[in-house]
């Protein structure tokens, strides 16, 4: 067997790779294809859990300096070569697809850069990584290092900085990891996975899958995931019965009401009144929207929608105080294009009266034409927050930077106010009459907007968009040639014409904008699997979204579907430090209320008591257009991001808890108590199956980690578990059973373990 390696490396790095050889063990090959629960493995000494690294540039061992002793790159930091096996990349897949991280001995963690990896010439088997050591990482002797790809941790191998010793006691069960197999196979690229195989749902993945697609994993929806697999359950969720067409939606249609209700007709319509609260409220939509969540079979297209919703922002508040049929437009726009295509979502949502209402974009006029100076704010927002984001991106959805390492806008101000003035003459439809006494007219929020038939109002001259993936240069609107000199009738019928061909082209635009794609995904990604995903992920995700496989761009279903069966949404372990997303207030509810086959009135976010209200999360009532929690919010003392950790204070952890209290425990073991009027049927769950469990206290806490953790739990958590249900005795065993059930789930769902969905 001969060996051979760069010229660069040195007899030292040869002798070291020489010790490593002697530890093969052969016979054991690597196995080939996208496998989703393939663990990278980081090599160490055969005798200990220490690695095999090396300075990349001097070549030394370590302890390693904070600062390299020669300047090999455009910084003095210290980079360091770490080798491991099982890094079974998909093609075209490169460093972006890796994470790095270091513990110290107070527990803290460091993110390090991968800034190369590649098969050690010679050893194809075997891939050598150059990590750069992070600026706030200090003189800390003994860290754990560990990769991440694909949401799979490796190994923790230990590395000196600075010094040698100290440090991080080794992870439970670790070992040395010395080459394993033939280290001079080829490694050859991964494909993709369609996991049709129904066998990928057989094991706590299939759980993972449907907390993902869904509101919950219930006990049917899990069984048929696991008889017909993933592909195909998307495509029976994608063609669903003619109730849940692409022309309808979930929430019904509401009766326009008056802004201000008359004293007369009779009955009255105050705050005390049933008539009020269906109408002037937000309550059948809240309402709805649980009992879709809880009921429905169209899973997957309510937790798009609720997933677009939260980036393509209307606030309830903001529409007449909640006005029911003023909203529910808005909603049934989002649930049917959920499934259709991204620029029909973006027409329609920015045509939406709700929408118009909330930012401004109704009435919108020019108010000057010599001097033209319309309101900016939808024209800000559609960029910022729903098509294209802040920042010019890569496909990866990385930023683009400058060469002082500066990102890039993605537009300035004269893009808003040129964009602003194309957004002018639009206005409500044409009043109806209302269908309480047939002839008050009523403003239309039902229908979309409509050019207004005051010419005045529209601003004709040329404006300067975006460049998009379809121009060499910013996209012109050109100015109206017909819409003066003529008859007023004419004038109105071509300046009418006029904005709706404008509106398509700053519509289309913002679709073939380069960053589209990479923003949407990123915001998808966020909500439905993790908020922290790697940049492979969402380019292979952007590239769905640029070309469905049959040249068409913005398909949701192809977006969604590389999202759901990414390699990296996929497989029984992920456990990676910055993966997967804290369970929002909705999430968490409803999770708890399907895996538990509960049974629920949809009263979760209403009076007399809003459960997500109290938990953060005024459903339908987002407090900005940023949405309910900033996307960009930061988890403190981290590089990451934890969106839905903008909702968690001190005060909703400890209502989490008491939600938890009154679902499990609450109203005798009964759930959420019955509260007429508003509350007929209150919310109850079923333990029954897990009470059966209860006579064996372990069996009882593993069979929930499985279905409430796909087998996360730690081991110190399973045992200080199983010891506080086994404390739980009582001399009647279906109080037992029951009591030891309860304090199970009760423990389980208030841990920060579950309530970070991984």
């Amino acid at each position: 067997m001969t060996f051979s390696f760069p010229a660069h490396f040195s007899r030292r790095v040869l002798a070291i790779v020489a010790c490593m050889v002697f530890a093969i063990v052969v016979g054991n090959p690597n196995t080939f294809g996208a496998n989703p629960n393939k663990v990278p493995v980081l090599i160490s000494d055969s005798a200990s859990t220490r690695a095999i690294a090396l300075e990349s540039v001097t070549l030394k061992a370590e302890p390693f300096p904070l600062t390299s002793s020669v300047k090999f790159a455009s910084d003095s930091r210290t980079r360091i070569c770490v080798f491991a096996q099982n890094l079974e990349l998909l093609a075209g897949e490169g460093l972006t697809a890796f994470t790095a991280d270091v513990q110290d001995a107070a527990g803290k963690l460091y993110s390090l850069k991968v800034e190369y990896e590649a098969p050690v010439a010679g050893f194809p088997g075997v891939s050598m990584l150059v990590l750069r050591l992070s600026d706030d990482l200090g003189d800390t002797g003994d860290v754990l290092l560990r990769v991440n790809l694909h949401g799979v941790s490796s190994n923790r191998v230990r590395v000196a900085i600075g010094h040698l010793g100290g440090g991080p006691g080794d992870d439970a069960g670790a070992v040395a990891t010395p080459i394993v197999g033939d280290p001079t196979v080829p490694v050859p690229a991964a494909t993709p996975n369609s996991y049709a195989d129904a066998a990928f749902a057989s094991g706590p993945d299939g759980i993972r899958f449907l907390e993902q697609a869904t509101w919950g994993p219930s006990d049917t929806d899990l069984a048929h995931v696991r008889s017909v697999g993933y592909a195909t359950w998307l495509n029976e969720q994608f063609n669903t019965a003619a109730q849940f067409s692409a022309t309808q939606s979930d929430y019904p249609a509401f009766p326009l009401y008056p802004q201000f209700y008359p004293a007369a007709p009779a009955p009255p319509c105050d705050s005390t009144t049933a008539c009020f609260r269906d109408n002037y409220t937000l309550y059948p939509l809240q309402k709805q929207f649980f009992t879709n969540a809880l009921t429905q079979s169209d899973q997957l297209r309510q937790r798009v929608a609720f997933a677009l919703h939260q980036f393509i922002v209307v606030g309830g508040v903001q529409l007449n105080g909640n006005e029911t049929s003023w909203y529910a437009p808005y909603l049934q726009t989002i649930d049917r294009n959920a499934f259709g295509n991204f620029r029909t979502l973006l027409f329609d949502v920015t045509l939406n009266p709700g929408m118009g209402e909330y930012l401004n974009f109704r009435g919108n006029s020019v108010v000057n034409r010599a001097n033209p100076t319309p309101n900016e704010n939808y024209a800000r927002e559609i960029m910022q927050l729903f098509s294209i984001g802040v920042d010019t991106l890569n496909q990866d959805g990385t930023p683009v930077l400058d060469s002082q390492g500066n990102r890039l806008p993605s537009y300035d101000q004269n893009t808003i106010a040129n964009l602003a003035r194309v957004f002018t003459g639009w206005n409500l439809a044409p009043a109806k009459l209302w269908s309480v006494d047939g002839t008050t007219a009523v403003a239309n929020y039902l229908d979309p907007m409509v050019p207004t038939g005051n010419v005045n109002f529209y601003d004709i001259a040329q404006k300067t968009l975006l460049t998009d993936v379809n121009h060499a240069s910013p996209v012109i609107v050109p100015a109206c040639s017909n819409c003066t000199g003529n008859s007023s009738a004419v004038n109105l019928a071509n300046t009418q014409a006029y904005a709706i061909a404008s509106l398509n082209i700053a519509i289309d635009n913002l679709f073939n904008h380069p960053n589209t794609g990479p923003y949407v995904c990123t915001q998808m990604i966020h909500q439905l699997v993790t908020s922290n995903p790697s940049p492979a992920y969402v380019g292979r995700c952007a590239a769905a979204f640029a070309n469905n496989g049959s040249g068409v761009r913005g398909d949701m279903k192809a977006v969604i579907t590389s999202i759901l069966l990414d390699i990296e949404a996929r497989g029984d372990v992920k456990n990676a430090p910055e993966y997967g997303h804290l369970r929002e207030p909705v999430l968490l509810m409803t999770h708890l209320i399907r895996t538990f086959n509960g049974t629920s009135d949809g009263v979760l976010a209403s009076t007399p008591f809003s459960y997500t209200n109290d938990l953060g999360q005024n459903l339908f009532n987002p407090p900005t257009v940023f949405s309910y929690y900033p996307a960009d919010y930061g988890l403190p003392g981290t590089n990451l991001f934890g969106p839905e950790f903008g909702l968690l204070d001190t005060s909703t952890t400890y209502k989490r808890a008491n939600f938890v209290n009154t679902l499990f425990l609450g109203n005798s073991g009964n759930g959420i108590p019955i509260s007429n009027p508003n509350r007929p049927q209150g919310t109850q769950v079923n333990t029954s199956t897990y009470q059966a469990l209860a006579g064996n206290p372990q069996q009882l806490v593993d069979a929930l980690n499985v279905r409430l953790m796909h087998g996360t739990m730690s081991t110190a958590m399973n045992t200080n578990i199983v010891a506080s249900v086994t404390a739980v005795t009582n001399a009647t065993p279906a109080t037992q059973a029951l009591q030891r059930t309860q304090t199970a789930i009760y423990l389980i769902a208030t841990s920060s373990q579950y309530q970070v969905e991984k």
